[in-house]
């Protein structure tokens, strides 16, 4: 007798009428969905991102402790994308340029800097 050929039931097993579909017995693999956005779409984000607009590189003003800080949470975190607004490009470089700010003193590394204008 070959195995997974016939299925057995269980007198205790309750039974759909639905299991006996086609459908119900030859499902197709689950469709693919899109990953959700983690940020504005690429030509949104031209659109808003500072640096992008000013061709500015985030690497180059790794000393600038007032926007280097306006990017950062309070808690010391780097925004993400969806709220930055910039390009996948430049947020990856702002995230190197923090990280460096950070390392040379220039912004603190656990909680944001406060400003006297804030």
């Amino acid at each position: 007798m070959q195995q997974g050929v016939r299925r057995r039931f269980d007198h205790k097993l309750f039974i759909r009428p639905h299991y006996f579909s086609h459908d119900h017995r030859f499902k197709g693999p689950p469709p693919f969905s899109k990953r959700p956005l983690i940020g504005p779409g690429k030509k949104q984000a031209k659109q808003q991102d500072v640096f992008y607009r000013l061709g500015v590189d985030p690497l180059q003003e790794a000393s600038n402790d007032v926007l280097m800080s306006s990017f950062v949470t309070e808690m010391g975190k780097i925004k993400h994308r969806a709220e930055t607004g910039l390009t996948t490009k430049s947020q990856r470089r702002l995230g190197k340029a923090i990280r460096r700010a950070k390392m040379m003193g220039v912004i603190p590394v656990l909680s944001s800097a406060r400003l006297p204008w804030n």
